[in-house]
């Protein structure tokens, strides 16, 4: 199988060089689990020797979007159409090798709906394929998972990271902002491609003023960064927050540093510990009705914790 576009990931590879009817791709968002996905499929219904080729009439007909014996089922299936599209199955492709059933976000499936699902997937038509992604594989079901082949999309080398966005899609970005990108990325490229978009790169500068707005005592400007309408807005910041501060003091615990702020990692191992802490802590209390405004003070206060670290760069 050709992996064409898919960097790193060998074990991955390794494993799927032996065939089977039925796979759980799991792993964070930005994994390449969709790259996979796709390059899965396509093999499957391709024609060539070397798949996918991606020039066969096969190949065009999936990369177009409409193949007949590719289906992608949505989540949120009420389990007698579910039954219903199962019936599919049993009957041979159309007009390729094999039938492909995806299913995106398998973990939002109804319990009812992957026990239906149990018997089809153990002893499939030898035509069948089930191809399952989700970012959380322990909320599937125990008895589904055991019987599909687990595909962990593992992490890429950073410098291979870095590479890839030396790209020419990429020429218009600054090396800093890649560099931030490539440090943000947790090992995925799609993350790291992510990190390039507009608006997380805005949530990116959101965070790094508050941060420094706090720590300079300029207390004002970090309640006018923090201050939000709606509870979904605040929490979603306070996420980004932890985010913000974990990398940071991840890239201490590596002895890395390019692409990230010098003034909040003089910070410190000790104090970026306890202040993911207590980030950890407010994330977790935003799972209640809580007030935005008392929270915004809340956050505001454990963060000033940084202001007693030494020596700040000015």
């Amino acid at each position: 199988m050709r992996f064409d576009g898919l960097i790193g990931n060998s074990g991955v590879k390794k494993t799927l060089e032996t065939p089977f009817h039925a796979y759980i791709i799991h792993g964070t968002k930005g994994s390449g689990k969709h790259t996979l996905e796709r390059i899965l499929t396509a093999s499957l219904v391709c024609q060539s020797k070397e798949k996918p080729c991606g020039k066969c009439d096969q190949c065009k007909k999936f990369l177009s979007g409409n193949h007949v014996d590719v289906a992608y089922i949505p989540t949120d299936i009420k389990v007698r159409d579910l039954r219903e599209k199962l019936k599919d199955v049993l009957y041979l492709p159309n007009e390729a090798e094999h039938r492909v059933f995806v299913f995106y976000e398998a973990e939002k499936l109804s319990p009812v709906c992957q026990n239906t699902l149990l018997k089809i997937v153990e002893e499939p038509p030898s035509h069948a394929v089930f191809i399952f992604l989700t970012e959380n594989a322990g909320a599937m079901l125990a008895t589904l998972r055991s019987r599909c082949e687990m595909i962990a999309m593992e992490p890429v080398d950073e410098k291979e990271i870095y590479g890839y966005l030396q790209r020419p899609e990429f020429a218009k970005i600054s090396d800093e902002r890649k560099k931030t990108a490539v440090a943000f990325s947790g090992g995925y490229i799609g993350a790291a491609r992510e990190f390039l978009s507009e608006e997380k790169s805005e949530t990116y500068l959101k965070c790094d003023r508050f941060a420094k707005a706090v720590l300079q005592n300029r207390m004002s400007d970090a309640i006018n960064i923090s201050t939000f309408k709606k509870r979904d807005e605040m929490a979603d910041f306070t996420e980004e927050l932890y985010l913000y501060f974990t990398v940071h003091l991840r890239s201490l615990q590596k002895g890395t540093s390019e692409g990230l702020s010098e003034e909040i990692r003089s910070l410190g191992k000790e104090k970026l510990a306890k202040l993911c802490v207590s980030l950890a802590k407010l994330k977790e209390n935003m799972k209640f009705n809580v007030n935005v405004s008392l929270f915004s003070a809340a956050l505001i206060a454990a963060c000033r914790e940084m202001r007693k670290a030494e020596p700040i760069l000015k």
